[in-house]
């Protein structure tokens, strides 16, 4: 009897509780505040790398198989605070895999965009892990034109202007001067520049047009590296970030690149790679310039 009277009590307070609130639905818990960072590659000497955080495993992003001038793709969000990170080679070679690159701590405050560069020589321990602080709002370029700024990661240049013009305006390499775009077509007038763009700093954002994709045909934008205030080119480099519109009906947006209105993209300044190490290809042995993607676009 002393049983039955336990289990009816048991029930009656479940009843209870379940009349007071039988929506089955939770609240939402809040969303923590957060840091957004992305990661780019600048080695002289290592090739690609993996970054990782090593105190805990929620809420912090890996950053695996970054190759050499390449980045980790868009902003990822990371729990702000100090943080142990570590940058390894990557290798299928365990023994290889193991070897700790860098090893540090970093600061990141909630709110605030980052990008991480791995950059310097690993040979005589000459590279680092370089925090830099964006814009935690990127601009919205006028109808029909792209925004570009620069990232100057090439210390054997300094301070940096950087000209671009469409690849169609630009005289071909070994026919006479090539330090000044060449009138070829209707974007003959155009070729912007930035200007004293630091070492290991960004400039401002410029609005330039969209290219086309066909007529008069298929163009890019090729960069002209010049230390800043000398009329004699360091380096020209050819964008490869044509990007790509999004199939009717979609859920995702269009592939941000040179052909792409709306697309907001960084210039990354690089310097050549060391010759014989790793890192050398023939896509490295020069200096060069490539176009990374700081915001996606909407449908």
């Amino acid at each position: 009897m002393r049983f039955k009277t336990i289990l009816a009590l048991g029930l009656i307070a479940v009843g209870a509780g379940a009349c007071s609130d039988n929506s089955g639905v939770t609240d939402a818990k809040p969303i923590p505040p957060a840091a957004l960072i992305r990661f780019i590659n600048a080695s002289l000497d290592t090739g690609t790398v993996d970054f990782r955080f090593i105190d805990k495993v929620e809420n912090l992003p890996t950053f695996l198989g970054v190759g050499v001038r390449a980045a980790s793709g868009v902003y990822q969000r990371v729990s702000p605070g100090a943080r142990p990170v570590r940058v390894f080679v990557n290798s299928t070679d365990p023994v290889e895999a193991q070897k700790r690159l860098i090893d540090t701590t970093i600061t990141l405050n909630a709110d605030t965009r980052y990008t991480l560069v791995y950059e310097g020589a690993a040979r005589g321990n000459a590279d680092r892990l370089l925090v830099i602080e964006d814009p935690l709002t990127f601009p919205t370029p006028p109808a029909g034109q792209i925004a570009i700024r620069a990232l100057n990661l090439n210390g054997t240049v300094g301070a940096a202007d950087v000209r671009f013009a469409p690849t169609d305006t630009v005289k071909p390499s070994g026919v006479g001067a090539d330090t000044v775009p060449q009138p070829r077509n209707v974007y003959a007038a155009l070729a912007t520049m930035i200007t004293n763009t630091p070492f290991r700093s960004y400039s401002g954002f410029v609005n330039i047009p969209a290219l086309p994709t066909a007529t008069p045909k298929d163009s890019l934008y090729q960069f002209q590296v010049f230390p800043t205030g000398s009329a004699t080119m360091a380096f020209k480099s050819t964008s490869t970030q044509r990007g790509a519109t999004a199939p009717a009906g979609a859920s995702y947006g269009p592939q941000p690149g040179v052909q792409i209105a709306g697309s907001v993209m960084t210039a990354v300044l690089f310097p050549a790679t060391t010759a014989g190490s790793p890192a050398r290809t023939s896509a490295t042995a020069n200096p060069g310039v490539v176009l990374i993607v700081d915001k996606p676009l909407n449908p």
